[in-house]
């Protein structure tokens, strides 16, 4: 048996070390780029056939110098070593990629942010105004709007937090819309500058919206709570277990569906007083409360299982994108805690005005509603009077919610 040609051993391994650096760096760079950009890792096999491929370019150069290094044992250990160098630079670069952490990816590139120059129309809980721009179009394949709600959108606005992508103010904007006004189709556009351009479709065959693909709408009575409104998500509790799915319409026996205003402005509330901004009140369809019936969009097997009960009771879940809590959990983010407080004979705030007493400036907690044996005041203005008696829904944090506490009682 023939010794091993060490002198030519060591020959392919210098040449391969210098033949592998530039298909080694390719081969690094894709399994990073790969990683962190997309969070998919290329398979090996292919990244050491294209660095194989660019290594033999260099190889083929140094042949032409010297014939005998295409062949032989410096040949063969060049190639080895430089296959086992792309192979490791590609997993060092998936590595990296994988550790990395990750501010810019391709979805990012698309979810900008608005403009830093509308700072100044952030208010104090964080949010912005969203405007429509130009006119409301209409959907192809789906009826006009009519010209009554096609002029409410176009001279409305809303809030949302001004931290939200466009992306994501795009799909606030659009269940916002589809809930509010039960359009069958809603499309929104927002630039960097806050402006939304919306395309609408109004509702068909009494329905606010679409049945998802795949599942089937079904009625089923219940005991209704006070607010429930289409799209909120609800679980109807049955004999073999719960059900839930959004709500596609609710009404209370024997009573028409009541209308869920918009709560009056508070203090927190810009102060734009261009009569411009001065729009119809936004109404959404609600329950008013007791026995009434519910119909929910479900899969079709759980659907057949709401057919053959007569009645169950039902859970209503937290409609996490609209508005009210949205404005909650806004308020939570800033570390804001609420709290229900009952105004004491002997308090000093009894007699006095929310903007006399300036509850806000002086114990930091801002007042959200009242209620009294004889009426529910949502969102009270400085010259509401406080009496002995009221129960105070406030928000603030845990510190200022006690000391309040502690005065009002």
């Amino acid at each position: 048996m023939a010794p091993l040609p060490i002198s030519e051993i060591l020959v392919g391994v210098y040449l391969g070390l210098i033949a592998a650096l530039f298909p080694s760096f390719i081969a690094f760079s894709i399994g990073f780029g790969f990683k962190y950009f997309t969070n998919v890792t290329v398979p090996g096999l292919g990244v050491v056939a294209l660095g194989g491929t660019l290594a033999g370019v260099t190889g083929g150069l140094m042949g032409l110098i010297d014939p005998q290094l295409a062949s032989g044992w410096a040949g063969i250990t060049a190639i080895l070593v430089i296959l086992m160098g792309c192979l490791w630079a590609h997993s060092q670069g998936d590595k990296l990629g994988a550790a990395t952490p990750r501010r810019l990816t391709l979805k990012s590139l698309r979810e900008s942010q608005l403009s830093a120059e509308l700072a100044e129309r952030v208010d104090s809980y964080g949010q912005i105004r969203i405007r429509p721009t130009g006119d409301i179009h209409d959907i192809e394949g789906y009826p006009p709007l009519p010209e009554n709600l096609r002029e409410q959108l176009r001279t409305s606005s809303w809030k949302f937090p001004a931290d939200l992508s466009l992306t994501e103010l795009e799909t606030r904007l659009e269940e916002r819309l589809t809930t509010d006004h039960e359009l069958a189709e809603v499309a929104v556009v927002v630039d960097k500058r806050g402006r939304a351009e919306i395309s609408a479709a109004p509702s068909a065959a009494g329905l606010s919206r679409r049945i998802p693909s795949g599942k089937r709408a079904v009625s089923i009575q219940t005991l209704l709570p006070t607010g429930v409104a289409r799209g909120d998500s609800v679980t109807v509790k049955l004999p073999d277990g719960g059900v839930t799915g959004p709500v596609v319409s609710a009404r209370t026996n024997g009573v028409e569906a009541s209308k869920d205003p918009e709560p009056a402005p508070t203090e927190a509330e810009d102060d734009e007083s261009d009569e411009n901004l001065k729009k119809p009140t936004l109404t959404t369809s609600t329950t008013t409360g007791g026995e009434g019936q519910v119909s929910v969009a479900l899969p079709a097997g759980e659907a057949r299982r709401v057919v053959g009960a007569d009645f169950a009771p039902m859970i209503v879940h937290s409609r996490g994108k609209q508005r009210e809590y949205e404005a909650i959990g806004v308020l939570k983010q800033h570390g804001n805690r609420f709290k229900k407080v009952t105004i004491g004979d002997e308090s000093t705030l009894s007699g006095t005005t929310i903007g006399t007493a300036q509850v806000r400036d002086t114990y930091g907690v801002g007042i959200l509603a009242i209620r009294r044996a004889t009426e529910r005041l949502i969102a009270p203005r400085g010259a509401t009077e406080l009496l002995a008696g009221d129960t105070l829904i406030i928000v603030g944090r845990s510190s200022q919610l006690q000391t309040f506490e502690e005065v009002a009682t």
